[in-house]
């Protein structure tokens, strides 16, 4: 029959026939084409898939490429960086110096002691009431900020330990172990914190009000940072041997407009000898410091009693 297809297989057994109706061979050409789209389908997609992960590849070697560059580029923008906070140190502690050299060129000409208030005008200490004695001793600078061991080099001229030459010492060297805590002398606000590894190295400052900063040099570690407000007896540090310095020690000045006074005096000033500091430090304008003191010290009084008067009741 001519709708009919005879397949005939010969074999050492014998001959086999096979007959294939319309429908099957329908099917099996229908099965046969549909295998070969699928071939074809499949192999473009595979040349498809090929093709895009090449690309891929390339843009991710085009990425990688431009984020090295942008590594190298942000690592020397960061060593610009740390060049520039560098020269800012450098110029900081130039600064420091030329500021020392004004003090000393002062004493020499005598302007200093022309702003010691005159034996008559000093302080009374003994009419300031309890509430303005606290005040003081919160915003003024007081008492040893560590537990050291022995002033290395005190305050004022001396022959520096490392250059050799004569130099004034802004402030006091303290003699410690690395590691030993440093704590605010009074209440403040931290100024600056700033690594270094040249001349003051690790520095920090406090901003205390009033005028008065001090200023801690030599620093191991910092336990606070810029803007932080913190109060007398908190940790802020943790005294070191780094910048140009000889062996572990807090270098420590106070300061008062700019001006660098002997901090012996403020750390031998407390609540138990109140007298001291005004008996010694006789350059500032203490009165008008307490007046502004007292008048602080009255308002936050009127404020407690109003507060502890009872609002009145409306009778019927």
């Amino acid at each position: 029959m001519k709708d009919q297809l005879t397949i005939s297989i010969s074999t050492i057994n014998g001959s086999y026939h096979f007959q294939l109706g319309k429908y099957l061979r329908r099917n099996l050409l229908a099965t046969f084409l549909v295998f070969m789209v699928s071939v074809v389908v499949m192999a473009f997609s595979i040349k498809y898939l090929w093709s895009a992960v090449d690309q891929s590849q390339q843009e991710k070697t085009q990425i990688s490429r431009h984020a090295n560059e942008l590594k190298e580029e942000i690592q020397s923008l960061e060593s610009d960086r740390q060049s520039l906070e560098q020269n800012l140190a450098d110029r900081r502690y130039e600064l420091e110096q030329i500021s020392g050299r004004v003090n000393e060129l002062e004493n020499v000409l005598g302007i200093e002691s022309e702003g010691e208030q005159p034996l008559d005008t000093r302080l009374d200490t003994a009419a300031l009431n309890s509430a303005v004695r606290v005040a003081m001793l919160k915003v003024i600078p007081n008492g040893a900020p560590i537990d050291y061991r022995r002033i290395s080099s005190s305050y004022g001229s001396r022959n520096h330990p490392v250059y050799g030459n004569k130099r004034r010492h802004l402030g006091i060297d303290l003699s410690t172990s690395t590691g030993t805590p440093v704590y605010a002398p009074a209440d403040g606000v931290i100024e600056m914190v700033r690594p270094s590894k040249k001349g003051y190295g690790n520095l920090l400052k406090v901003d205390h009000g009033y005028g008065f900063m001090t200023l801690y040099a030599h620093l191991h570690k910092f336990k606070v940072k810029t803007g932080d407000f913190v109060r007398k007896g908190d940790l802020i540090a943790l005294s070191g041997n780094s910048g140009t310095s000889t062996g572990p020690h807090l270098h420590y000045e106070v300061r008062f407009l700019g001006r660098a006074l002997n901090p012996q005096y403020f750390m031998k000033w407390g609540p138990d000898n109140f007298d001291y500091l005004f008996n010694h430090e006789r350059s500032i304008q203490w009165d008008s410091l307490v007046k502004v003191l007292e008048a602080q010290a009255s308002t936050q009084l009127q404020l407690s009693l109003h507060k502890a008067v009872p609002s009145k009741g409306i009778s019927n």
